[in-house]
């Protein structure tokens, strides 16, 4: 390595702003500390990241499925949110035709002032992804449409929603059993899976995601699922011997992965035999929304086929909450649905989420601020732990946790995020245990329609026993940074207690040769690992780098090469014994720095 290079390192740190700089940090960046620092280092500045908008030109921002409009009415203002292909809400709560801004007043999709819509409506049961009115708007105007279509004047008239897929109305829900009925038949095939990128896999072992479903390297107990990638890149695959998923730049999202889906009655009466059989690993029951509207249509008998099949499920519903008071009630209310279903906290494979949304009920105001959404969600967890359910957790989409979410309570508990990207957005997940709904248009045998995926985690990744001369690779995905070491005891401490993923072996090391030296920053949090003596003496005594001792031993007529890359904007190096690896992300904009050593 060049001494210019030996310098990018280290030169920047007497300008730059340490905290921001880590902010900045890309997926898959080298950092590390010793375990009392990598344990305590705050991920507070890794919230949400900007992830750009990679939908296709004529489709809604962040909602590749969703038809992008001719027009938006004038009466629509940049600071609405657009909640489907047809409406947005104005920050007073009105629902509003988005090409002819007519207020819209149809109960079904509004409700009154005291009974609650049911929130797929608006859409026709599919999920949809809220973006703000000025992001459509700036994209119509791109797309040849008028952004600010002459409909000031506009009257109120009612909306009608298209045709339901024989769906109750909100308002004839009862809390009585549905009466049984037969499984419909399967539909004949699935949806074709799209074409799948490369899987970087274990760190000596590149691998493949084929057709969309993972293909585990190594045999294991993990079940692997078949399930579709989503429409721009990010896809199944294989890591370290088990199912895994990844972004489209082939970042490991969580590998141990569970294909899962999420239900409700719009989704019909599911044949789940053809479910299980396609490979499905988990499903999400919507069980209501609200307080006092009942059971969603099917939850009963979505929870008595997961049961009998041994499906794992988990409930999630849908908040109309405005306040601690509603917050309570919303949990008073799923307790007694729970108890009436015969739902247990022991029958949970996944946890009972609260579904926070942006939502629209006529005469009622949607919180907008973090003070008043952390009352609600502790009212909830309260009213749920006193009744014994403790495997509790929150849903929603990227940007709402970075607006109306942003509260390190709110972080501390979400656990399932919706992006329909590339990447996704949302880095602050506080465990393993996190799940990734990637498409809203999700196919699987014995769903006539359309279903939302997700990939979800082990709450717990597990290490192998250490061997000697092994060194480790590790990942965060909170914090999407990488670290290397040779220390079982270190490896083991950071994987089963701080939320660190096993990556694998990355290589074997002699157990004497030539010393790679492990020196660490404590502002920018970040270890550099080097072979070069100069370059350990000019760190450590001039860069304010703390030097850590041989972090291991290397060969230099190994066969084995670890290559070395630098990211110039976030001063991060990456390590890898994968040449593969190595080209991807020099690809990506990494700096490759060539051999650092071999073993």
């Amino acid at each position: 390595m060049s001494a210019k290079r030996m310098m990018s390192a280290v030169a920047v740190l007497a300008s730059m702003t340490l905290v921001s700089a880590v902010c900045a940090a890309p997926a898959n960046a080298l950092s590390g500390v010793s375990v009392d620092a990598l344990a305590n280092a705050s991920t507070d500045s890794f919230k949400t990241q900007t992830v750009s908008d990679d939908t296709a030109a004529d489709t809604m921002p962040d909602n590749p499925d969703a038809a992008l409009p001719d027009q938006v009415s004038a009466a629509i203002p940049d600071d609405a949110t657009v909640v489907s292909e047809d409406h947005a809400v104005t920050a007073d709560g009105e629902l509003k035709n988005i090409t002819t801004g007519e207020t819209v007043t149809d109960p079904a999709l509004v409700g009154t002032q005291d009974s609650q819509p049911d929130p797929l409506a608006k859409t026709d049961g599919e999920s949809f992804i809220p973006v703000q009115a000025d992001e459509v708007k700036q994209k119509v105007a791109a797309n040849g449409g008028d952004a600010n279509a002459g409909a000031a004047d506009a009257q109120t008239a009612p909306d009608t929603p298209d045709t339901q897929p024989e769906q109750p109305r909100p308002n004839d829900s009862s809390d009585s059993e549905q009466p049984n009925q037969s499984d419909s038949s399967a539909p004949s095939d699935s949806a074709s899976t799209s074409d799948s990128g490369e899987a970087i896999g274990n760190a000596s072992d590149s691998a493949t995601a084929t057709n969309g479903a993972a293909k585990a390297t190594t045999k294991g107990s993990v079940r692997l699922a078949a399930l579709q990638n989503n429409e721009y890149g990010a896809h199944w695959g294989s890591y370290n011997g088990t199912a895994a998923f990844f972004d489209a730049s082939n970042n490991l999202f969580v590998q141990q992965a569970k294909g899962v889906i999420d239900v409700s009655a719009w989704q019909g009466n599911i044949n789940w035999q053809a479910v299980k059989n396609s490979g499905v690993e988990g499903a999400i029951i919507r069980i209501g929304y609200g307080w006092d509207n009942g059971f969603d249509k099917q939850a009963l008998r979505n929870i008595s086929e997961c049961r009998r099949l041994g499906i794992p499920f988990g409930m999630y519903l849908y908040s109309y909450a405005y306040d601690a008071n509603t917050g309570a009630a919303e949990g008073s209310s799923l307790v007694n649905l729970l108890q009436k279903a015969g739902v247990s906290s022991s029958d949970l494979g996944y946890p009972v989420y609260y579904d926070l949304e942006r939502w629209t009920w006529t005469g009622h105001e949607v919180p907008n601020d973090p003070g008043t959404y952390d009352g609600i969600v502790n009212a909830w967890y309260g009213r749920l732990q006193s009744a014994g359910y403790n495997n509790l957790a929150v849903y929603s989409y990227t940007s709402y946790p970075n607006t109306a979410l942003n509260s390190g309570n709110i972080h501390s508990k979400t656990r399932w995020v919706a992006q329909y990207g590339s990447s996704m957005g949302y880095t602050a997940f506080p465990t393993n245990d996190r799940g990734w709904q990637y498409t809203s248009k999700g196919r699987v045998n014995g769903i006539s329609g359309t279903v939302d995926l997700s990939a979800f985690g082990n709450k717990t990744s597990t290490a192998p026993v250490g061997a000697t001369g092994s060194v480790y690779r590790l990942y965060h995905p909170g914090i999407r940074v990488h670290h290397y070491t040779a220390d079982a005891h270190e490896m083991s401490v950071l994987v089963n207690q701080r939320g660190w993923v096993y990556e694998g072996i990355m290589f074997k090391t002699p157990t004497s040769g030539q010393p790679v030296y492990r020196l660490y920053h404590p502002g920018i949090k970040q270890h550099v690992f080097t072979l070069s003596q100069h370059e350990r003496n000019v760190l450590s005594k001039q860069r304010g780098w703390i030097y850590e001792g041989v972090a291991w031993h290397s060969n230099p007529n190994g066969g084995t090469a670890v290559y070395r890359l630098y990211n110039g904007s976030n001063y991060e190096h990456f390590y890898t014994s994968n040449r593969n690896e190595y080209n991807i992300r020099g690809s990506q904009g990494w700096t490759k720095e060539g051999i650092a050593w071999r073993s």
